[in-house]
């Protein structure tokens, strides 16, 4: 169990998010294909196999004006481990990522005496509950608790569950969270264009049911491009005055010579940018398709509306 008392940095995350705004990075997977990763292969073995691209890519955000960056661990849960044959390798996979995002953000820190934080990535198991599907309720929670730990005995500030469609499996991480660490955490979900997730979940309903289930903050990332999630919080914002994030995407991407392209420029997200800003969103970031270009402009529309 972690101590919040004794880790001052966990203390400050939801202080300071009760006085300013905070950026949260881009896309890691889009930056990992940059630097070569191929389709298919599984983007948590590059903190093994490739620290220093991992490592990179946190120090480009963070130079870019990210205040929080995201380790390397989105898949690196149990179930979805077990599927691609790696789950030997969950507390390495885990213990790494932090290993390296904390080393970059030490290193930028030391350089710039900037306070920045570091978020647990967990993304959702890839399969789908009982009774509907075949995944047990017990081993989901297992595999989000084993990952959790890993990360939090190695030092994350928070943790961020993103990308999550089905209301039950996202309280089963928050679940995880609450009954073996002292982090705080966000819970995230992704919608489409009817507004609602996959499973029909609406912005309401998600907000209401997580902020019942404590978490400290609820959000909208990836499924979409900025002018979705702009109405997608717009109607968070509208029932609640607690803490929210948005991480959306550059855009609804396409393909163009075998090659998948997201649209938005980092002018257009830094437009909805400030878009978020006056709606008070607490968190604001990119998921696919944004790199370092995209947090720097909207670090600027941020650091401006202080």
């Amino acid at each position: 169990m972690v101590n919040k008392e004794e880790n001052s940095l966990n203390s400050n995350v939801l202080d300071l998010l009760k006085q300013k705004i905070l950026v949260i990075d881009g896309a890691m997977g889009t930056m990992l294909q940059a630097n070569g990763m191929k389709s298919g292969e599984c983007p948590e073995l590059w903190n093994i196999n490739h620290p220093e691209i991992v490592k990179q890519i946190h120090t480009s955000y963070l130079e870019a004006g990210a205040d929080i960056i995201l380790t390397n661990t989105f898949g690196a849960n149990g179930v979805k481990l077990l599927k691609l044959k790696q789950q030997d390798r969950l507390k390495e996979i885990n213990k790494q990522a932090v290993k390296i995002a904390r080393e970059a953000a030490e290193e930028y820190m030391e350089k710039y005496s900037n306070q920045v934080f570091i978020a647990g990535s967990v993304g959702p198991t890839g399969e789908i509950l009982q009774p509907i599907g075949p995944l047990k309720t017990e081993e989901a929670y297992q595999g989000y608790e084993d990952q959790i730990k890993e990360m939090a005995s190695t030092g994350v500030d928070m943790i961020l569950l993103e990308t999550f469609y089905d209301l039950s499996e996202i309280k089963l991480a928050l679940k995880a969270v609450k009954e073996n660490t002292d982090l705080p955490v966000f819970a995230s979900m992704s919608f489409d264009d009817s507004k609602k997730t996959i499973y029909g979940i609406t912005p309401e309903r998600a907000v209401e049911e997580l902020f019942k289930e404590e978490a400290d903050g609820v959000g909208a990332n990836c499924g979409s491009g900025p002018k979705l999630l702009y109405e997608i919080m717009t109607r968070m914002r509208t029932i609640t005055d607690s803490l929210l994030l948005v991480e959306p995407n550059a855009g609804m991407p396409y393909l163009k010579d075998n090659r998948v392209v997201y649209p938005a420029t980092p002018e257009e997200m830094a437009e909805y940018a400030e878009k978020f800003v006056k709606l008070k969103v607490n968190i604001i970031g990119g998921c696919c398709g944004t790199t370092p270009e995209h947090i720097k402009a909207i670090a600027k529309i941020v650091k401006e509306n202080k």
